[in-house]
């Protein structure tokens, strides 16, 4: 207890000193405001950096994760983003986006409070391009899938999510094309009131993923729109393409795969409503399980030939503002994951949770979920302490 405490202590002083140097809390900070002038290229760059802070604890029920870092308090995905705008001429910005990953625990050394070999950073996305209202935008380096765009980013909303969805499930989300994806070339135009998107997923490096095999992306591509229907309701849909290659370490059991994952999203925040919900089919694509890890790969079968996936969220923020709470907002949420064949394999997790949101940035999540999966999960109690600027 005295260690969690300790490392509860480090972050919100962490916080509190950030907050105290931000001027505006719970949102972008712009360091340099564009307002070109003559003779003057620097007025011609926005500049603004923002970021979170979250410290977290997860419990599951049983003993699965006894004595676990996470049990002891971790680092739940802090970051800190920095994206430059610089106009160049008519319509025409030549735009720049940088977000860095920080694992406090590991850069601190808090012995318990992270993953043996995590490192202290983590560069989460990186890209650069061009964006024009009339031409749209084009950019090239890390960056959100299409996938992850139009249909993901609508349910991942909760903290324990994700779980039935594409993003996050593959062999890695940075290499198979679905989350935050290498090397790929996005495009996006808006026409009327739909967001229309195409990428291409370029060749990249190995991945040697969690040492059952050896992973290469040769290519991919992907489609996607998101249509806003009314102010506060959208629909989106998208395809992802990839071709891989796997082998093991030996050399042997080289396979091609031709994955491809389909997915469909709504979201709806009428009022201090949100409702979201996402459905998904993901071929070649999810690895098989035996238990909860990947299998090594025996006679080219390293994936489930189809598995299909559903995630949903309502939740309603009754406003405060008293007592520098600005809102509470409870919720249920939860997803499901299944293979149709290749393993006999499923999980359905359905929760509770609750969201507290203060002034300056603060807020605190906690969620229960009560998880039923084949290869016998506990439940997940949690509780996350976060700080946006």
């Amino acid at each position: 207890m005295k260690t969690k405490i300790n490392a509860l202590a480090k972050y919100v002083g962490a916080a509190v000193v950030l907050g105290a140097i931000s001027c505006a809390a719970q949102a972008e900070i712009t360091v340099l405001k564009q307002d070109p002038q003559a003779g003057d290229p620097l007025s011609r760059l926005n500049f603004t950096v923002g970021g979170s802070i979250r410290p977290q604890f997860n419990n599951m029920t049983g003993d699965s994760d006894k004595g676990s870092y996470k049990r002891n308090g971790f680092d739940g995905g802090s970051r800190f983003r920095f994206t430059a705008d610089y106009y160049l001429f008519d319509d025409i910005s030549w735009i720049s986006y940088y977000e860095l990953g920080v694992n406090f625990p590991a850069l601190f050394n808090w012995d318990h409070h992270y993953a043996d070999g995590a490192t202290d950073t983590t560069r989460r996305m990186l890209y650069t391009g061009l964006k024009s209202d009339t031409w749209g935008q084009l950019t090239f380096g890390q960056q959100n899938s299409v996938f992850y765009d139009v249909v993901g980013a609508k349910t991942d909303i909760w903290d324990y999510d994700m779980l039935g969805q594409a993003p996050g499930n593959g062999i890695n989300g940075d290499y198979d094309g679905s989350y935050r994806t290498r090397k790929s070339l996005k495009y996006k135009k808006t026409v009327g009131d739909v967001d229309l998107y195409a990428s291409y997923l370029f060749d990249d490096d190995l991945n040697r993923n969690d040492g059952k095999g050896i992973y290469k992306r040769k290519g991919g591509g992907s489609l996607g729109m998101n249509y806003h229907i009314t102010d506060d309701l959208q629909w989106g849909a998208a395809w992802n393409y990839t071709k891989a290659k796997m082998r093991n370490y030996e050399g042997r059991d080289t396979s091609t795969y031709n994955q491809n994952i389909w997915g469909t999203a709504l979201s709806w925040t009428p009022d201090n409503w949100t409702l979201a919900a996402g459905l998904g089919w993901y071929q070649n694509y999810i690895p098989l399980k035996g238990g909860y890890s990947a299998q090594p790969i025996d006679n080219g079968n390293a994936f489930a030939d189809d598995a299909w996936g559903y995630e949903y969220f309502i939740g309603y923020a009754f406003p405060i503002n008293q007592y520098a709470l600005q809102a509470i907002q409870p919720y249920v949420m939860g997803d499901r994951m299944e293979f149709v064949n290749g393993a006999n394999w499923k999980r359905i997790d359905n929760g509770v949770g609750i969201n507290f949101k203060f002034d300056y940035g603060f807020s605190m999540q906690y969620e229960h979920v009560f998880t039923s999966s084949t290869d016998d999960q506990g439940d997940m109690n949690l509780v996350r302490l976060r700080y946006d600027f």
